[in-house]
């Protein structure tokens, strides 16, 4: 798979096919692979960027708190758009790639032809009350005993990721696979990025293309925020996928192509 030096971090992408191009920015602890059930649907009819965010996959990790913020991950994938000529996309993002959709969206709109957000928020959602000191322990975990004793710690007592397992156990295995390829440096200070995130709620009003919002059943600290979004976003479709959890790209693969596939084939993108 070919990188490029953006920002001075090695990232990691993968492209595929031809056509309106639409770039994909995973969640936390993921990877390009995340969007191995999209890329293959995907590619038959536009020009598909799959990237690793910096600290996650086979991008680089940097090894200092001040080379991780969404706004820093928004900058890496501008410089990755402009390394490979791109200069307008459909963005689609997944949870914290979500984030980073939004801030892009944001700084760059004249480059956004249109916007897919997956179980996302544009700054708060419902926060387990457990769950910072969950976070503690699981940061602790990733510096003294490694990535593998941290999906099993979060497996464990998060409370998300229980329901998810539970509903979908062939996904446990991917999951631990994807946590194992992400960076201690990486799951650290990308978790910390995300906690301190400022809402950008207020500004949804700005965004003026299509928007698809797609959300899990089951995801229930996200369902709010889902409906925060259509409310503010001049336009937005919202649509709740049924029975999946917080990803439903994976969960719910069929159901999650059908309606995102229909919602770019309306737009009509131009190359």
């Amino acid at each position: 798979m070919p990188t490029a030096v953006i920002n001075g971090v090695k990232i990691n992408y993968q492209l595929s096919g031809e056509g309106p191009p639409i770039i994909l920015l995973h969640g936390f602890t993921g990877s390009h692979q995340d969007w191995a059930f999209q890329v293959p649907v995907l590619s038959k009819k536009y020009r598909v960027v799959a990237m690793d965010h910096r600290g996650h996959g086979k991008s680089e990790a940097p090894s200092s708190a001040d080379d991780y913020s969404v706004s820093i991950f928004t900058h890496d994938i501008y410089g990755l758009l402009q390394h490979l000529g791109i200069s307008k996309t459909c963005v689609m993002g997944h949870s914290m790639g979500g984030f980073m959709a939004f801030e892009f969206a944001l700084e760059h709109p004249e480059m956004v032809t249109a916007l897919v957000l997956v179980d996302t928020s544009s700054g708060e959602w419902e926060r387990d009350p457990e769950y910072e000191q969950i976070r503690a322990k699981l940061k602790e975990l990733a510096q003294t005993e490694g990535m593998e004793a941290a999906f099993e710690y979060n497996a464990a007592h998060n409370a998300m990721m229980r329901e998810r397992f539970e509903q979908h156990p062939e996904l446990r295995e991917v999951s631990r696979q994807r946590m194992l390829q992400t960076s201690v440096n990486g799951y650290i200070y990308a978790g910390d990025a995300i906690w301190s995130w400022k809402p950008v709620t207020h500004r949804l009003s700005e965004i003026k293309v299509p928007t698809l919002i797609v959300v899990g059943e089951e995801d229930t600290p996200f369902l709010k925020a889902s409906q925060t979004m259509k409310e503010s976003i001049a336009n937005a479709e919202m649509v709740i996928i049924p029975g999946a959890t917080h990803s439903p790209h994976e969960e719910a693969t069929d159901a999650f192509n059908e309606v995102l596939m229909s919602f770019l084939d309306r737009l009509n993108l131009s190359a």
